[in-house]
């Protein structure tokens, strides 16, 4: 039993060792929980839908679509981050934000175009949009910081060349 036991014990340390150097070392946890919560979130809505198509809630005849719970539960992280829960329990809050974002975010298409049909290309570009911004922010966050620097810097000489007199101005 052990032999099967080890190579698995071996495996989770390499993964944690790795989460460690990439993602807690470089201060990306919380994004990193974001990222991967939101696309749990997405993958469970559609996965929920799929498997139970008639699980929905419906009041006084009126289904309520998954979009509002992600809706409410945004609104309701938002105010718990206003009151600086994010700063007591951040992994947790993080994490409620991403899967809250991909259930909101699973329906877009269905919110952006008022209109009931829930296999609308617009919610699959939405997701794919949000989640390569979460990739970016989570995977090359150092990358963008350097370029948002670098700019920074020759857009101000830029700038402060542009001030100077030249010859052709006397």
């Amino acid at each position: 039993m052990s032999y099967v036991v080890k190579p698995f014990k071996h495996l989770l340390k390499v993964i944690l060792d790795v989460y460690k150097k990439m993602i807690v070392k470089k201060h990306m946890e919380i994004n990193f929980w974001v990222l991967y919560m939101f696309i749990l979130g997405f993958v469970g809505s559609r996965f929920v839908v799929k498997i139970f198509p008639e699980a929905a809630l419906i009041i006084n005849g009126i289904h309520v679509h998954h979009f509002a719970y992600g809706f409410m539960l945004l609104a309701a992280i938002g105010f718990a981050a206003l009151n600086d829960v994010h700063r007591k329990h951040p992994r947790f809050l993080g994490s409620a934000y991403g899967l809250s974002l991909g259930i909101a975010f699973d329906e877009f298409g269905m919110w952006i175009l008022l209109d009931d049909d829930y296999w609308v290309r617009q919610s699959y570009d939405a997701i794919m949009v949000i989640g390569a911004f979460l990739v970016s922010v989570v995977y090359f966050s150092e990358f963008w910081r350097i370029l948002f620097k670098k700019s920074i810097d020759v857009l101000t000489k830029e700038i402060k060349f542009s001030k100077k007199k030249h010859w052709w101005q006397g």
